[in-house]
Order: C-alpha cells, then structure tokens, then sequence
C-alpha cells in the first residue's frame, strides 16, 4: 500500500481488521519459537512482574499463542505471585505499534479494568508488557462462525454495548491517557491527525479508481474530504479512548464477561469509529446492524449528550463512514478491477468494497452533508454493480437462522 498512515489503523476485515490483515501474509515466514527460544522472554517478564509486585516470581510452562514478525503472544504460570498466569507480549517491530497497545491497555487497566486484560507490568528496553491471563473462552468471531445464531447476535450487541462502556467511561479523557502515552517513548504525532492526514494526502488515489472506472467527480468532492477530515481530527463531543481496532477477533467471551483484546491501535479519537465494524466494515444483517447502534448509543449516551440528539447522530455516522469508505479505495488500488484478491476468510475485495459503499450509503440517508462526495460514491458504486455481480457475505451462524 506504500504510505501507511491510517492503513496501521484499520484495513478493516472479518478477522483481524486494518493492517492487521495484510501482516497475517506477510507473518507466515515468522520463526517458529521453541521452548528454549522463549526462556529469555520468561526471564525478561519475570523481572518485570517482580519489579512491579515487590517479591521474586517465576514464569513457567510457556504456551505460545501467536508468533508473527511484528509480535510474539505467550500464555505462561506464575510461581510466587499474585496471580496465577499471565500473558507476555514482546513486539518486535513496529515499536509504536506495541507501545500503543501498552499504553491502551494500561490506561484501560486504570479506568475501564473490567472490560480488558489488567496490565500488570512492562520493560521497554525488553519491548515487553504483561497483562492478566482471561483464561480461555471464544471469540465473538468463532460464535459467528458456530452454529448458534441466538448466540452469534448476542455476541455482537454484548459487544456493541462493551465499545459504549470504554467510550462513555473514557470520554474527553485526552490529558489522562496522554499521561500514560507520554512515559513511553513517544509517537511522531496523535493517531486521530495521521487518520484526517491520510485521508487527505491521499485523494489521489480515490480520483484514480474514478478515472479508471469512468467516473467524474462531483462538485465539492475535496471539500467534504477537507470537512471529513477536520472531524476525524477534531471529533468535539466525541472525543473518547478508542481500540481502534475493533473486529469480532478481538472480542473474547471470557470466563468473567466479554473483554476487548490487543490495543495495538489504540488512541484518542471520534467515538464511532470503533462503531465502524457494525456499521460499515464487518458484514451483518442490517436488522442486527441496528439493534448493536442502539445499544451502543444508548451506552454511550450516559456520558455523551451529543449522542442523545439525532442529528448530531446521523452526522457522525456519516462522517466516520465516509472516512472508511474511502480509505478502503485508498488502500486497494484499481487492480482488482482486473483481479479480484481475499481480504478475509469468506470475503473478496470487490465484496469488501461493495459493502462499504452500500452501507455508507444507506448512513448518508439520514443526512443532507456531504452532498459532493456522497455522489462522487453513488456513481462509483452503481458503476462497480455493474461489472461485479458479487454475492453478500452472510456469517455461518447467522446464516444457518436465514438472517
């Protein structure tokens, strides 16, 4: 994709989401750990825990539970501490990546402990940080997976009402998880302005997928860009902490609740982009699709009056998602005009990107903004329903219910 930018937030998929999923090609020539190779990392998460506790423990019995390039995930026993296991994350590269995702979860262990693993301790030199083990449980991507379609949408509105809580109990919380990010070695800039800055450097690339496809611009087409982007920037009332990275491979149904995991793409921004994985990114029925907005806003409105006014609501559904759509249009280039790729198990990239312009449609219902770039979208998408005849993606369980 070249430039990263936002691209290290979310190439949203069915799985692992944003970047996330095009590591998973890049990983598979990650080593294989043994043991003995993870004998160090023991050690290195040993002394932090004894650090942070004040008494001598060990770490034994290593599970290897995700070994990629960018990070390696080890479950492993404590002897002489508090708890009796943890999880060990050492990120290899793509410094900021881990320190983001030590800096989420630290500061979700500080106001929200319930809905995430506890951070218990960390090495930067070591770039390592061990959280509370959840013990096992499954994921909200294996429920919708399963063959339970009761419990494939509770799973999701479970999750929809998870989101709200971090939101509602983080919002306007800038200076306190500044705070946490700041004692880490910082970032070059805030997450939510390398977000508004890509989407703006980056017409380009949405102008070329018009051109090959004979579409024109329409008027006012930069300038909902410019206004999209200074929302991303600067959200207002909907400022809150975010995942950033929110997928039904991210969600656990653990033994005490559901929990958010792996805070990689962590920062502070509009509250509703983590609500971009119901509401544009992942496919869902759109029953189901309104059911998890009203419970999310209902969550989030306890501490979010703008979330209590309609159309400030629809505004904010709108921006978010044209923000995503177009970013995935900056992300994939024209090529699969000509071929047509995986962007998740199940789903292909034209799939992918006739979704997101359906859903993005049907949020732009609800408000007269943007009038340029809803049109610029409209055509694109008749344009590409044209030579694409792609049939929906529909979960397994979900379709197993005929919803």
């Amino acid at each position: 994709m070249g430039d990263e930018g936002p691209a290290r937030t979310h190439r949203a998929c069915l799985h692992l989401v944003p970047r996330a999923a095009r590591a998973a090609g890049r990983d598979g020539g990650a080593p294989v750990l043994s043991a003995p190779d993870l004998a160090p990392l023991l050690a290195q998460g040993a002394r932090a825990l004894s650090a942070a506790w004040g008494r001598p423990v060990l770490l034994s019995a290593p599970e290897l539970l995700k070994t990629q390039t960018r990070s390696v995930v080890v479950r492993a026993q404590v002897r002489g501490g508090p708890v009796p296991g943890v999880i060990l994350k050492h990120f290899r590269d793509e410094p900021v990546c881990g320190l983001d995702d030590w800096a989420g979860a630290e500061f979700v262990t500080r106001r929200a402990p319930e809905l995430g693993p506890r951070f218990l301790a960390g090495n930067v030199d070591a770039r390592l940080f061990v959280l509370e083990d959840l013990g096992r449980g499954r994921s909200l991507e294996e429920l919708l997976r399963g063959d339970d379609a009761r419990a494939a949408a509770g799973g999701l509105l479970a999750t929809a009402r998870l989101t709200g809580q971090l939101h509602a109990r983080t919002m306007g919380l800038q200076s306190e998880y500044d705070l946490v990010r700041q004692a880490l070695p910082p970032r070059h800039q805030r997450i939510r302005v390398e977000n508004a800055r890509f989407l703006l450097e980056h017409e380009g690339r949405l102008l070329r997928w018009l051109s090959e496809v004979g579409v024109a611009a329409a008027p006012g087409l930069h300038e909902d860009l410019e206004t999209v982007a200074r929302t991303l920037a600067d959200p207002g009332p909907f400022l809150t902490f975010t995942h950033g990275d929110l997928a039904p491979g991210n969600v656990l149904f653990a033994p005490g609740g559901p929990r958010l995991l792996d805070f990689e793409y962590a920062g502070m921004r509009h509250a509703l982009y983590d609500a971009l994985m119901w509401l544009v990114t992942v496919p869902f029925p759109d029953e189901l699709v309104s059911r998890a907005d009203i419970t999310y806003r209902i969550t989030l409105s306890s501490q979010c009056e703008a979330a209590q006014v309609d159309s400030q609501w629809a505004l904010a559904r709108a921006t978010v998602a044209l923000a995503r759509t177009v970013n995935l249009f900056q992300w994939l280039p024209p090529r699969v005009l000509e071929e047509d790729r995986e962007w998740a198990p199940g789903l292909s990239e034209r799939a992918a990107l006739l979704h997101h312009l359906a859903r993005c449609h049907a949020l732009l219902a609800s408000t007269d903004g943007f009038p340029g770039l809803a049109r610029t979208l409209e055509s694109l998408e008749s344009r590409l329903r044209e030579r694409w005849p792609v049939p929906p993606f529909v979960w397994p369980a979900l379709h197993q219910a005929g919803l």
